[in-house]
C-alpha cells in the first residue's frame, strides 16, 4: 500500500515510517526539512512543505494514496494549534477521496470515559497538558464532522523509551494516570493500516 505520512521527522513518525518499510509499504513523506529526515529508501518519497503553508494542499493533490498517517506532535505543555492545522489540511485532502483510511493519535481525553476517568481528565485539564487537549480535541471535532473513514489511537503521555511491544487497548478510558512509549503510539498506528476503518478511538497504554 501507499501511504501518507505527516510527522516522520518526529518521536511517533520516525517509528511509524520505519515500520511501515518493515512492513513493504512505499511512504510519502510530507517534511518541512528533508534534511532532517536522514532516512534514503527506495519507497519513501519525499515531498517537502509545510502545512501552514498557503500551496500546501496544492502540493498534496497530485498524489495518490491508500491512507494517511498524521503523527504530527508537539509540545503538550505549550499552547498549539499544531494538529487541528494539519488535521484540517488532511481532511480538506481527502474530502473527495473516500476509499482513503485516515489514522491519527488523539488523547485519552476524547475517549469514552468512565466515571473515574472524567476525574483524571478533569484534573488534567488544570495542568499545563490542557494544551494538548484542547487542540486534539479541536482536531477531533473536525474528523467528527467530516465524512472521513477514521481509526483514531488514543494515548496517554507519550514518554521516551524503548519500545516493550505490547500495550493494553480499550475502547473506553477507566481513569489512572497511564503512560506509553513513542515505539508502541507508532506500532498502533500501523496496526491500522488495511483494517476496515472503525471511525473510534481505540486506545493503547501499559
Amino acid at each position: 500500500m501507499k501511504i501518507l505520512l505527516f510527522g516522520a521527522t518526529g518521536r511517533v513518525g520516525s517509528s511509524v515510517l520505519s515500520k511501515l518499510l518493515d512492513k513493504g509499504h512505499t511512504v510519502l513523506v510530507f517534511v518541512r526539512n528533508k534534511k532532517k529526515l536522514g532516512v534514503v529508501h527506495e519507497k519513501v518519497l519525499v515531498l517537502e512543505g509545510d502545512v501552514h503553508d498557503a500551496d500546501a494542499l496544492d502540493k498534496l493533490k497530485p498524489n495518490s494514496f491508500d491512507a494517511v498517517i498524521n503523527a504530527i506532535g508537539a509540545d503538550p505543555l505549550k499552547p498549539s494549534s499544531l494538529f487541528t492545522e494539519t488535521t484540517s489540511l488532511i481532511l480538506s485532502l481527502i474530502s473527495d477521496r473516500p476509499q482513503v483510511h485516515y489514522i491519527a493519535i488523539t488523547g485519552i481525553a476524547q475517549m469514552p470515559q468512565t466515571f473515574f476517568g472524567k476525574m483524571v481528565i478533569w484534573i488534567l485539564k488544570k495542568t499545563p497538558v490542557k494544551n494538548a487537549i484542547r487542540d486534539h480535541q479541536n482536531a477531533f471535532d473536525l474528523v467528527k464532522k467530516s465524512s472521513a473513514h477514521y481509526t483514531l489511537i488514543g494515548c496517554p503521555y507519550i514518554v521516551d523509551g524503548e519500545e516493550k511491544g505490547y500495550y493494553h487497548t480499550s475502547n473506553t478510558f477507566k481513569g489512572g494516570f497511564k503512560t506509553i512509549h513513542p515505539g508502541d503510539v507508532a506500532g498502533g498506528l500501523v496496526s491500522m493500516v488495511g483494517n476496515i476503518p472503525t471511525n473510534k478511538i481505540i486506545g493503547i497504554w501499559y
